[in-house]
């Protein structure tokens, strides 16, 4: 499958009339409707309207991909809007985005692997400049569906790990102290931080397994006294005293099916997606869940 067979010209508007984004997926999702791709159009505007987070991707300067995964959707299809002026986007401290190209892709639970593969090929596509650039350029729906970057973009047959994985996550490096680095665990709910160094290159892991056996080491747990071990609070140790360095890595085009499995027969939570040594993602046994079942 390509992905300009998930297209049509009567859903690629390349005038957008719309200052909004609420107004651009609004006039995107007319062209769903008409397209027969939706069952129920309350029911989807009800879905829109819960404004998930996960239902949007914003590409800065570029793009604003919009995806719904819902029982609506009669069949998995795509809208494309393009407005050169840009559509604006206000954010909750009042400040704004703009993007000059809108996709909205809606689909039915039971095409979340094709509909996963889609949302993940337009926002790897839509985050280069000459492909946003070919898009405003496009001097009719048609030539823009032809674009040999829709009409040559095969998605694979089976899932692959960069289709689940979190793109930049959260990190920190071997030198940050302990104390820290707890702190920012704590503070974002993260159970696990990759530890990198200067060039992305992983270096290991720092959980809440490693945190448990170092204030495990270091009494902090038990009546010791203050002269046996220096509280954690006072702990001068640094990540990279704590870290794990055997850590379980996958690529990002291993089959994802491979990558559960794996998972499950290690009793791993977590895996860091490298590629020649150098991270680019995270997987998680809750991003496998989430993002096949729905939140």
């Amino acid at each position: 499958m390509k992905l300009a067979h998930l297209l049509a010209p009567s859903r690629v508007v390349l005038t957008l009339g719309c200052e909004s984004l609420d107004e651009a997926r609004s006039a995107l999702l007319e062209t769903l409707v008409a397209s027969g791709a939706i069952d129920d159009v309350d029911r989807l505007q009800g879905r829109v309207a819960e404004e998930r987070g996960e239902d949007m991707v914003a590409i800065t300067d570029r793009a604003f991909l919009l995806h719904y995964r819902t029982d609506t959707a009669a069949m998995l299809q795509a809208a494309i809007g393009v407005c050169a002026s840009g559509v604006r986007r206000v954010l909750e401290d009042g400040s704004e985005q703009r993007a000059r190209v809108v996709v909205v892709v809606v689909g039915p639970p039971r095409q979340a692997v094709r509909h996963l593969q889609v949302v993940r090929a337009f926002g790897r596509l839509l985050s280069k400049d000459d492909v946003v650039e070919a898009f405003v350029a496009a001097h009719s729906s048609e030539a823009l569906i032809e674009l040999p970057v829709l009409s040559d973009q095969e998605l694979p047959q089976q899932l692959l790990v960069r289709d689940l994985m979190t793109e930049r996550p959260r990190t920190t490096t071997g030198d940050v102290p302990l104390r820290a680095a707890a702190r920012e665990l704590i503070r974002t709910g993260l159970a696990a931080l990759p530890v990198v160094d200067d060039d992305q290159q992983l270096l290991g892991m720092l959980s809440e397994r490693e945190l448990m056996r170092h204030l495990l080491a270091t009494e902090a747990l038990t009546d010791a006294s203050p002269r046996q071990a220096a509280p954690f609070s006072r702990d001068q140790r640094t990540v990279r005293d704590v870290m794990t360095r055997q850590v379980l890595c996958v690529a990002p085009g291993q089959p994802a099916a491979e990558v559960a499995a794996l998972m499950s027969n290690k009793d791993v939570e977590r895996v860091p997606v490298v590629r020649e040594g150098r991270l680019v993602g995270f997987l998680t046994r809750g991003d496998i869940v989430r993002k096949l079942i729905g939140s």
